[in-house]
């Protein structure tokens, strides 16, 4: 994408990810990894370190400008070859981006027991990291 995008388009050109404007609309950017990944769940741990600061410092440059009151971040790219998230500058009173009927839906099929399986798992998956509550 970086090589595809204007020079005036790139916002960052970094080691781990890159971020560019999307198709001339103010507000819109797309942030992707560098190296090629199978889903944010195996982003390199260097990508994953300078993720969050770098969302944060973009969705406050966005709202900094007074154009927008908040954003959203969008998970992109299951079936691409780089982890995509799209930043979007929300205006007060902008329609929602997304239905979230087809979600919602899913949370008719149950399972108590499994949630509380998967919920210890990752418990203990986040325990070496020191993320645990």
């Amino acid at each position: 994408m970086l090589d595809a995008a204007a020079p005036d388009d790139v916002v960052l050109a970094g080691e781990h990810w890159g971020v560019v404007t999307m198709q001339d609309t103010p507000g819109i950017l797309m942030a992707f990894t560098r190296d090629h990944d199978a889903g944010i769940g195996t982003v390199s741990d260097q990508a994953a370190i300078v993720f969050g600061p770098m969302i944060k410092t973009l969705s406050a440059g966005l709202v900094a400008t007074g154009d927008f009151e908040k954003t959203s971040l969008i998970y992109l790219g299951d079936n691409a070859i780089h982890t995509h998230f799209m930043l979007v500058g929300r205006k007060p009173g902008d329609a929602p981006i997304f239905d979230n009927s087809p979600l919602m839906a899913r949370f008719a099929d149950k399972d108590r027991d499994r949630t509380r399986a998967l919920a210890a798992g990752l418990r203990d998956a986040l325990s070496p990291s020191g993320t645990t509550p």
